[in-house]
């Protein structure tokens, strides 16, 4: 699928805004903030003309802590 320079660009505009209006509380916030700049650098990647390199997204694993005790 392939988008026009005006789309990417507007697209470009709508996450920056995102991003700027962002108020960062939790980690769930930041995970989104993180997607925001990853869609951000594809974008601009697309505008520029280069080809974007497509990030893979990590899966939440647990975080580390004291073991499950065993029943």
């Amino acid at each position: 699928m392939s988008l026009s320079k005006r789309s990417i660009e507007m697209l470009l505009d709508l996450v920056e805004i995102k991003i700027s209006s962002m108020d960062i509380a939790d980690r769930d916030d930041a995970r989104h903030l993180q997607m925001l700049e990853r869609c951000r650098a594809e974008l601009k990647a697309l505008d520029s003309g280069e080809p974007a390199a497509v990030v893979t997204f990590a899966s939440p694993g647990r975080r580390p802590g004291r073991p499950r005790a065993a029943l």
